[in-house]
């Protein structure tokens, strides 16, 4: 029960009581209530997600047996989904809203814990809650908020070493390894290292040695990856699949930058404001004082995260959460006017989560979410095993994925260059070792290379776009 009027929720949060989270778990709850009644529709990243777990609980493995630039983690993890959960979607919605929770409350501790404001609050954990309804699809169970989980831990891990009084090897040692962690999940997230560095250089006394143990950190859990890799013979694939094509900068743009102002725009204006607040009326000690410098470069950091990863959608903007609601909390403790701090929160609740749902329903002109939606398939072909030579993969909704060849950027060389023997002898182990029941190729990729196959030119016959298979004779 509330002991306060159930309007009082800035005072409510104010309090320094572990239990106020029940609270915050309730809040969420009725918030995420519209959007477990009627989900959002299938997206493309957890369309992609099904396909990889799909594929590693058919005994494929990342990279030599699944031509995907997925990390090693997500693709393990997205293989326990599928083992659990199978495609269920509200499943994962409710698994995803657990994880929210307690990445929120978790993040509220580290603050109290770390005496970040003048008084003890978990009003951070409100606001981080809070935001995370900007978008629907925030709230999908994806690699990007399970990476965010170990993100949240090396920043609790950067804080002690800011704090001082807690200066210990192991500290630098695992916030390494935490942002490692986070990469074999999203491997944009090794910002967070150049992050880390410069925060460390700027606001600490970290002797070289400290830097060389972060780094070493970070590096035993991809070592540990490769090393693996090495024992099947597959450091080549690893390199060419996940390290290569993450390091490079190109994206895919699953949203337009348009639509992710309007979503945005509610919390930048409540950002501009708190940071001109702190400018103008905060007094700091000395220690919260650089805290709030760190959390501000951290949260440029997270900017640059947005920029480098590999597609672009509301989701991958939750690195930017922690930071604004860091100095949204300030700015809300700063107002002296208790009536005026209870009206302000409520308008940034109300207004984002109206935002929200109503571009979810399409009721907002300037948010369009058709790219990142996978559309209802016009086709009849369902419950068989299918190639798709072209990047539009909604056809896999109904259908499961066959051959290695899943992301279509990566394996589209592949079947450009039928003139390369390396590339014949690809698509015909493809292809001949995990048979698809049809393969759906616009363009007729797969013609010189069945002309050099014989064996799969008898196995598959072309009926418009698509290649079918020929059913075998039953033997008398």
């Amino acid at each position: 029960m509330w002991p306060y009027n159930a309007f009082d929720l800035l005072r409510y949060f104010r309090i320094n009581d572990p239990y106020r989270l029940l609270g915050l778990l309730l809040i969420l709850f009725l918030l995420c209530l519209p959007q477990f009644i009627h989900m959002g529709g299938l997206t493309y990243p957890e369309l992609k997600s099904f396909l990889i777990g799909e594929k590693i609980l058919d005994g494929n493995v990342l990279y030599t047996g699944i031509i995907d630039s997925t990390g090693p983690l997500a693709g393990w993890f997205n293989a326990l989904m599928s083992l659990v959960f199978g495609r269920s979607l509200i499943a994962r919605y409710i698994l995803a809203f657990i994880v929210i929770f307690l990445q929120a409350g978790f993040f509220g501790m580290i603050l109290v814990e770390k005496k970040a404001f003048s008084e003890n609050t978990y009003l951070p954990s409100l606001l981080f809650a809070l935001l995370f309804f900007f978008s629907f699809d925030t709230f999908l169970l994806t690699p990007e908020l399970i990476g965010f989980g170990f993100v949240l831990l090396g920043l609790n891990k950067l804080i002690k070493e800011i704090e001082f009084r807690e200066q210990r090897d192991q500290t630098i040692l695992k916030l390494g390894l935490f942002i490692s962690l986070a990469t074999l999940f999203v491997f944009s997230y090794i910002i967070y290292l150049l992050g880390a560095i410069v925060i460390l250089v700027l606001f600490t006394r970290t002797p070289p040695r400290k830097f060389f143990l972060m780094i070493i950190g970070f590096l035993l859990p991809h070592l540990f990856i490769v090393s693996m890799y090495y024992l099947v013979g597959g450091v080549d694939e690893v390199w060419k699949y996940y390290y290569l094509p993450n390091l490079g900068f190109s994206s895919v743009h699953l949203i337009s930058t348009k639509s992710i102002f309007w979503l945005s725009a509610i919390p930048l204006f409540f950002l501009i404001i708190s940071l001109v607040m702190l400018n103008r009326e905060a007094r700091f000690t000395k220690y919260q004082s650089q805290l709030v410098q760190a959390i501000f470069v951290w949260m440029v950091f997270s900017f640059l995260q947005v920029l480098y990863a590999k597609d672009l959608r509301p989701q991958n903007f939750i690195t930017l959460i922690p930071g604004f609601s860091f100095f949204m909390a300030h700015y809300f403790l700063l107002i002296r006017r208790r009536r005026l701090a209870e009206i302000s929160l409520w308008t940034l609740l109300v207004s984002i989560v109206s935002v929200s749902y109503l571009a979810r329903y399409n009721k907002i002109e300037n948010v369009n979410y058709s790219m990142l939606r996978v559309a209802e398939s016009k086709s009849v072909v369902a419950d068989k095993r299918i190639l798709v030579l072209d990047d539009d993969i909604e056809l896999y909704k109904d259908n499961k994925s066959a051959t290695p060849f899943v992301n279509w950027t990566l394996s589209k060389d592949i079947f450009s260059s039928a003139d390369y023997y390396d590339n014949v002898v690809e698509v015909y182990q493809g292809i001949k070792e995990d048979q698809p029941d049809l393969i759906r190729d616009k363009e007729d990729l797969l013609r010189p290379f069945l002309a050099r196959i014989p064996e799969l030119k008898k196995m598959y016959v072309r009926k418009g776009i698509y290649y079918e298979k020929v059913k075998s004779k039953p033997s008398n």
